[in-house]
């Protein structure tokens, strides 16, 4: 197999399908493209646990990317995923290419920096919006990238074009359309990936660096841990929100996001939950 960017060749196929759960058969098809996200979503959560355990740096690198996700059972955060996901797909022999979007959900903002990262998948002649790491509001299965496309179901997404040419991913909710980010098709190497990655450990407008943020999308429920505010989202209802103890924030990568943690993280959780 000839490597490429997205290191399909040095990626782990069986303990990645193990560790999402996936049992079926394996094609670079829609079907195979549907069940790994909606496999990858369920099992793995959107987790910036390292930007506050004092890891000055996230690698980026397919071992460590592995080594964190696959083996150790932990989440990632988006870049983390997208070279995860990228190099699975690529493994099975899928034709794709990344893009960035502006987050438009928790900023409000339509001008903010591109820093989440996805993924367009070319089959037959279409394309596919393969996306396993918006978190809670995210897609749970690939959407056709096409103008005005709509996904239906327990959870429904649609896209819009807006006259500026980007395009809108929404969340329909009971409430309305939710605008989760905007994005055009402008290509994005692994050498982006750094860049964003930097941005988003180190720079003091970052949203990941300064509180705990987990997320999960499973099949009926999903969950956004924000600090110690937890949203349950559930279909066709609006979002309730609580706000947990010390103890119930510690338990909660565990008991509700499914990331194992060693006994040492969990402590250095613990202080920085207590603040200065």
């Amino acid at each position: 197999m000839s490597d490429s960017m997205w290191q399909g060749s040095g990626v782990d196929l069986d303990a990645y399908l193990t560790r999402v759960g996936y049992e079926g058969d394996v094609a670079a098809d829609l079907s195979t493209l549907r069940g790994l996200h909606s496999a990858h979503v369920d099992a793995i959560a959107f987790d910036n646990l390292d930007a506050l355990l004092g890891r000055t740096v996230v690698p980026l690198d397919l071992d460590s990317v592995q080594e964190k996700i696959v083996r150790q059972g932990r989440g990632g955060w988006c870049l983390e995923q997208v070279v995860l996901m990228a190099a699975v797909l690529d493994r099975i022999g899928f034709t794709f290419t990344a893009f960035a979007g502006r987050t438009r959900i928790r900023s409000g903002s339509k001008l903010g920096p591109a820093l989440h990262v996805a993924l367009l998948v070319e089959l037959d002649g279409e394309q596919w919006l393969h996306d396993v790491s918006f978190g809670a509001y995210g897609l749970h299965e690939p959407i056709r990238f096409a103008e005005n496309e709509r996904l239906d179901g327990d959870w429904s997404f649609d896209l819009v074009r807006e006259p500026t040419g980007e395009n809108v991913l929404r969340f329909l909710g009971p409430d309305g359309p939710v605008e989760l980010y905007g994005f055009t098709t402008d290509v994005r190497y692994p050498s982006d990936f750094e860049l964003l990655n930097h941005f988003c450990l180190t720079h003091p407008r970052s949203p990941f660096n300064h509180r705990m943020v987990l997320q999960r999308t499973q099949p009926k429920v999903r969950h956004l841990l924000a600090g110690t505010v937890l949203a349950e989202i559930r279909p066709g209802e609006p979002a309730t929100f609580r706000e947990l103890d010390e103890a119930e924030a510690l338990s909660a990568p565990g008991e509700i996001f499914g990331i194992t943690l060693e006994p040492g993280d969990i402590q250095t959780l613990r202080k920085t939950l207590a603040g200065p």
